[in-house]
């Protein structure tokens, strides 16, 4: 492990790579989950001479610069590929703030392909900034009602994306998400059961489920769920109606995976990047 002291203020278990017992104040460089959002206290780190660096914290999340005009004012970013690099430019950030370093949690999900005579059917429920119970509830009735004779319904929830279990459903899949040291490994383990996924919006969750090969479907427009002065999303699926077609179709995907994520960086390399920003 290097000299270099550092800190790492994690969220949704997104940190990648080791971490140590160091505080920000003792650290020479911090890495945080955002920027805006802890603005006070990044710019509290850089006056008392520490290196921020912000990692990109979920799936999409570095494209708020782009697409909301978000401030950025840490030192340094780091990418889960060139794509997320790329919008990142366009929001204005310097290309040498800028490392694509992919991230360790992605390198080794290990999965068991398996194809279920009844096709398993799993609703995403939305992970949104308010509680949006009735929008969930509205898409999980009209799968039921369009797919439950054809195929067996489960339900992903996680704290905060809220919905009403009905008795037609086979199941529900909880995942914790915080301080979770397991969270993406158990991802891919568990979504081997599963054939089709169904999302209102890609999240990190959907990103992993077509990092291991699984069909999965936008069933949702921004317009459904978002309120006046909601942020903007990035879609990467074109939309999906909700029918049996989905039992059988293959998914359209609008990007280059391989642009989307990086081979995973060492962490002496990040290390010695940022120190140098």
């Amino acid at each position: 492990m290097s000299e270099i002291k550092y800190s790492v203020i994690d969220h949704h278990s997104m940190w990648g790579w080791p971490k140590q017992n160091t505080t920000p104040e003792e650290a020479e460089i911090v890495f945080v989950w955002n920027d805006f959002e802890k603005e006070d206290d990044v710019k509290k780190w850089q006056g008392q001479g520490k290196k921020v660096v912000v990692f990109e914290h979920g799936w999409n999340s570095f494209f708020d610069y782009e697409l909301n005009n978000k401030p950025h004012i840490a030192d340094g970013y780091m990418a889960l590929g060139v794509n997320s690099k790329r919008s990142l430019i366009r929001a204005g950030v310097d290309e040498k703030k800028i490392l694509v370093s992919g991230n360790k949690n992605f390198d080794h999900l290990d999965f068991n392909p398996k194809e279920n005579l009844v096709p398993k059917v799993l609703y995403t429920t939305l992970h949104w900034f308010s509680d949006r119970r009735d929008f969930n509830n509205r898409k999980l009735d009209s799968i039921i009602n369009i797919l439950n004779p054809y195929s067996d319904i489960y339900v992903k929830t996680m704290i905060n994306s809220k919905v009403d279990i009905r008795e037609e459903l086979r199941g529900e899949w909880f995942t914790d998400v915080y301080e979770n040291k397991t969270l993406f490994s158990d991802m891919a383990k568990n979504l081997s059961k599963y054939d089709i996924i169904l999302t209102p919006k890609e999240s990190t969750f959907d990103f992993v489920a077509l990092l291991c090969g699984k069909k999965v479907f936008r069933i949702a427009e921004q317009d459904e769920y978002r309120e006046k002065g909601d942020p903007k999303t990035r879609n990467i699926l074109p939309l999906s109606r909700i029918s049996t077609d989905l039992l059988f179709d293959e998914p359209e995907i609008l990007v280059d995976m391989k642009e989307e994520l990086a081979e995973s960086s060492n962490i002496n390399d990040i290390l010695k990047w940022a120190k140098n920003l």
